[in-house]
């Protein structure tokens, strides 16, 4: 009797990488970085216990590029030194089992700042109330912190890349800083970075650009990306397909999509109520705007893995 799951196990392509199955651990919160930037022990058991599993590939936990925007938990740093030799040893531990691992770039929170972590005024696309406290009225970046950001970026890549990484995800999604530039609801800018389809995509645009330029034809990057942010006023699935053919034509190899912003939190960490594979409503429209290869998070069985 032959295994109905077949198809999940084989090999598939992201670009020019090859994967040996078509499952792919989503970016989660581990909360094992040091407080000096470096990945700890426990960081790396995690990750090489997940490759040994059978995994295809592994999308870490976000890394922030930036000081400035990052408002969130120590995480790996990748403009520090002194992380590059156990995140090294990260991408060993996992290329050991034949996984790939895929390092997450973020730029940070915006107005999803929690307070207590960070105690400032959070920052954002704009001068917008803050998530967890509408009372604080979030600083906007400048255009010149916003040019400025990009120069991170390029460092992060040229970290990512030389630690022996095999791919790159944009932390784009959930409302988070990136977001915030996309949707009009968060984005009341006025210069070249909001208003039109074309200024509100144009940081996110910068960005894949900046990491393509740093890391190459070959390395792929994955774009991730909330579709439908399942509350009035949030961008919907026919708001979001220009964005991700821009993305495609801006050279991403992949998107990960799926649903929410933090004013519909149960998407962000689904929940058992929402049932098997509550996101994958979103891939239907998508596949008939890109060709590249789609990723879906959200409460997957091997049931509904396979039905995709």
């Amino acid at each position: 009797m032959g295994n109905k799951y077949a198809r999940l196990f084989e090999p598939m392509k992201i670009g020019k990488m090859n994967l040996k199955n078509r499952l792919v651990m989503s970016p989660m919160g581990t909360f094992t970085a040091m407080q000096d930037g470096t990945e700890s022990e426990e960081g790396l058991m995690h990750y090489e216990e997940c490759a040994r599993g059978g995994i295809g590939m592994i999308i870490t936990a976000h890394f922030f590029v930036n000081k400035v925007t990052a408002q969130g938990r120590p995480t790996v740093s990748p403009d520090n030194k002194r992380a590059i030799p156990k995140t090294t040893v990260l991408c060993e531990r996992v290329h050991r089992w034949g996984a790939k691992i895929c390092a997450q770039l973020s730029p940070g929170s915006g107005r999803n700042w929690m307070p207590g972590v960070v105690e400032r005024v959070p920052i954002s696309s704009s001068e917008i109330p803050a998530f967890f406290n509408p009372e604080i009225i979030c600083r906007a970046l400048t255009t010149e912190e916003i040019k400025e950001s990009l120069k991170d970026w390029a460092v992060a890549a040229e970290f990512v890349k030389k630690a022996g990484f095999d791919a790159i995800q944009i932390h784009g999604h959930a409302g988070y800083l990136i977001d915030q530039f996309l949707s009009p609801i968060w984005n009341k800018r006025t210069d070249e970075y909001g208003g039109s389809f074309e200024n509100r995509t144009r940081y996110a645009k910068e960005i894949v650009e900046t990491v393509r330029g740093v890391v190459g034809p070959d390395m792929p990057i994955i774009f991730r990306i909330a579709l439908d942010h399942r509350f009035p006023g949030g961008r919907t699935i026919e708001d979001s397909m220009p964005i991700i053919e821009l993305l495609e034509k801006a050279g991403v190899d992949a998107l990960d999509i799926d649903c929410g912003a933090y004013e519909t939190l149960d998407y962000i960490f689904p929940t058992a109520y929402l049932g098997e594979a509550c996101m994958a409503y979103i891939c239907e429209e998508a596949r008939k705007h890109v060709k590249i290869p789609l990723l879906n998070t959200g409460s997957h069985s091997p049931e509904t893995a396979l039905e995709l």
